[in-house]
């Protein structure tokens, strides 16, 4: 559990340097596709792991799934009709934001599960 949370939380956290550098650099498809390597990982890590997370956690790894699930959809649709190059912009509309409530929660976990 300690070693998936670990990991979970950087992954969280390459998201935001990821989201940060996609910004900076106009929002190209490059670094659009270096954040959806990342968010994939976050999303994978979820999935095989939410079954060990206690029950007051289940919500909020269900909202983390759902907002990484809509985001992937999203972005997997507008690659496919843009067929952008590297360095073109790349960006879509996405009403379902990160639940940073939950990432909270989930880090507030492992804080208590390490004594950090």
């Amino acid at each position: 559990m300690k070693e998936f949370l670990k990991t979970l939380l950087a992954t969280f956290d390459q998201s935001v340097i990821d989201y940060k550098a996609y910004l900076a650099a106009g929002k190209t498809y490059r670094y659009a596709q270096v954040l959806k390597a990342n968010n994939r990982k976050a999303l994978q890590l979820l999935d095989e792991h939410k079954a060990n997370l206690p029950g007051f956690l289940l919500q909020d790894a269900e909202a983390l799934i759902a907002h990484y699930v809509v985001w992937t959809r999203k972005w997997e649709e507008l690659a496919a009709r843009l067929q952008p190059g590297p360095d073109e912009t790349f960006v879509f509309p996405n009403t379902v934001t990160f639940p940073r409530e939950s990432a909270s929660r989930l880090q507030a976990f492992y804080e208590e599960l390490t004594g950090s």
